[in-house]
């Protein structure tokens, strides 16, 4: 067996799907000028602090800072898992076996100890809730031979096993506390689970913070863990907000916020020769795409393929990137310029309008759809509203008449997951950082489901999904990778469109805060 305390992953990115509420930020209890309060602002897309249940950003931000899982990232690297829980790990040759050897020593925020038992409740807990996040246990299996071991068995190889187990969807909870409130690992647990309503209000972790209140359209207080195994966060209690851009840089200018998220090129700009800021801005694996879907039942205008190829030569991918701001790129794949697989300039595609006029025509011309989009968030100081206009500007000179759907995210999100938006404006926050995570756009996937793309749709491209899914060798996975992203393109049910750069702003009383390209913000490490 190949033995390790480190297990490289392939180079990636982290974190989530989807989105929900926003509005102004609400009052902290505590003046930010506590020296032991840290105040965030975030345009939340926040739904449950139930870790089964939890497949959001800012979701994933919080649950990172309450829940300890097996394995982690730091100090912003994506490409080598850590230990956390687990201190060492082992590996067989064709990548089925994982063998975790617990650290000693770990307590959840009641004092109880850790054990194997608990791994083993809560990653069958996410399989069995078949929440959102359920996806990261298909095909794995979890046993504990052991009170300080813990086996997770994969049908097929699968490399990014390390990487997936650092998803704040898979961390671990008190068994005994969450099931002594309502939680239950059994199969069933889609139906008989009634734990959420618990963990929405207290914790059941075992990492550097606890949750002391928590509103999903307002702000969530976080305070630190006295019973923390690690080194202690610098900040006792932790406020996040939820606020749009514009308030955000109304809060960090006035020092009522310490750290901002969500502010785009306008608003940095006001920012420029504040000696009272700290800018720090990245590369983002952040993806916003658009789709068509490709159910008939949905739409039997979209389902076209004469529909996609108008779409896909239709847009100006240049001119939507103007409205990203500076430091963005044009996304030529699915999947981020930094993962293993990526894309680059020479898969772009042109815009040809004859060609998308053409495909107009054969449909018979006066082609009216609906797209929708969340218009309560922004991302990076991206508003959804205008990126979608400029979208419909550009497919009504080929002949589409887009009809403009925003609403509320609550509200766009669940037709989202459901699968029944005619056309989706979205983004994508990678789940766990591995370029496998984005299998989940093809055909019978998670999000090709969303966009209506059954399974069986595109024999080709699903072969070749098949066949990266269990490749161990990391440069056939790299071609196999591209060619998943060049017949996705061609099919064009999904488009990609662009990549916002990441920024995070914050006062000089709080000092640099970088973006983490895998949990977006890493608050426990703030401050040090």
């Amino acid at each position: 067996m190949k033995s390790s305390t480190r297990i490289g992953g392939l180079v990636a990115l982290a974190t989530g799907v989807a989105l929900v509420a926003v509005g102004c930020s609400a009052p902290a209890e505590e003046s930010p000028d506590s020296p032991d309060t840290l105040v965030i602002d975030k345009s939340f897309d926040l739904v449950t602090a139930d870790p089964a249940r939890m497949f959001e950003t800012t979701g994933g931000i919080v649950l990172h800072a309450v829940y300890d899982s097996l394995l982690t990232f730091a100090d912003g690297n994506a490409e080598e898992p850590l230990p956390s829980v687990a201190e060492s790990w082992e590996v067989n040759d064709d990548a089925t076996v994982y063998t975790f050897n617990l650290r000693d020593g770990i307590v959840f925020s009641d004092g109880s100890p850790l054990t194997s038992d608990d791994v083993v409740f809560s990653l069958d807990r996410v399989k069995n809730i078949q929440g959102n996040g359920s996806f990261l246990m298909a095909g794995l299996s979890v046993e504990a031979p052991d009170e300080d071991t813990v086996v997770i068995t994969s049908e097929a190889p699968n490399t990014a096993v390390p990487a997936i187990l650092t998803s704040a969807t898979l961390g671990i909870v008190n068994k005994d506390v969450v099931e002594e409130n309502g939680g239950t690992d059994a199969e069933d647990a889609i139906d008989t689970d009634t734990a959420e309503e618990y963990l929405n209000s207290a914790s059941a972790g075992s990492g550097p913070y606890t949750i002391e209140s928590f509103d999903t359209t307002t702000e969530v207080v976080l305070v630190a863990n006295p019973e923390y195994w690690g080194e202690a966060p610098e900040y006792d209690r932790v406020v996040i907000r939820n606020a749009t851009a514009e308030t955000q840089l109304q809060d960090i200018q006035s020092g009522t916020a310490h750290v901002a998220l969500d502010l785009g090129s306008d608003q940095l700009g006001a920012l420029e020769g504040n000696d009272e800021i700290i800018t720090s801005t990245s590369s983002s694996p952040t993806i916003f795409f658009l789709f068509a879907n490709a159910n008939v039942d949905v739409s039997d205008v979209t389902a076209t393929d004469d529909f996609r190829e108008a779409m896909k030569y239709g847009l100006d991918r240049d001119a939507l990137l103007e409205l990203a701001g500076d430091g963005a790129s044009v996304a030529y794949g699915i999947i981020p310029n930094t993962y293993l697989g990526a894309l680059g300039e020479d898969a772009a595609v042109e815009r040809d309008v004859d060609r998308a006029s053409a495909a107009v025509a054969r449909l018979g011309g006066d082609v009216t759809v609906s797209l929708e989009y969340p218009n309560d968030i922004s991302v990076a100081g991206i508003n959804f509203g205008p990126v979608a206009e400029r979208i419909a500007a550009q497919l009504a000179e080929v002949g589409i008449t887009v009809e403009l759907a925003p609403g509320p995210v609550a509200t766009t999100l669940e037709n989202y997951r459901n699968g029944t938006e005619e056309m989706g404006l979205w983004l994508w926050n990678p789940d766990y950082p591995d370029s496998a995570d984005y299998l989940a756009f093809g055909p019978g996937e998670i999000v090709g489901l969303r966009a209506g793309w059954a399974e069986g749709s595109d024999p080709a491209l699903e072969s070749v999904m098949d066949q990266v899914s269990t490749e161990t060798d990391a440069a056939t996975r790299e071609t196999l990778y591209q060619d998943f992203q060049k017949l996705e393109n061609e099919a064009s049910v999904i488009v990609p469109l662009f990549q916002p750069a990441a920024t995070v702003v914050a006062t000089t009383a709080v000092g640099q805060v970088d973006f983490d390209p895998v949990f977006q913000l890493d608050i426990a490490a703030i401050g040090k």
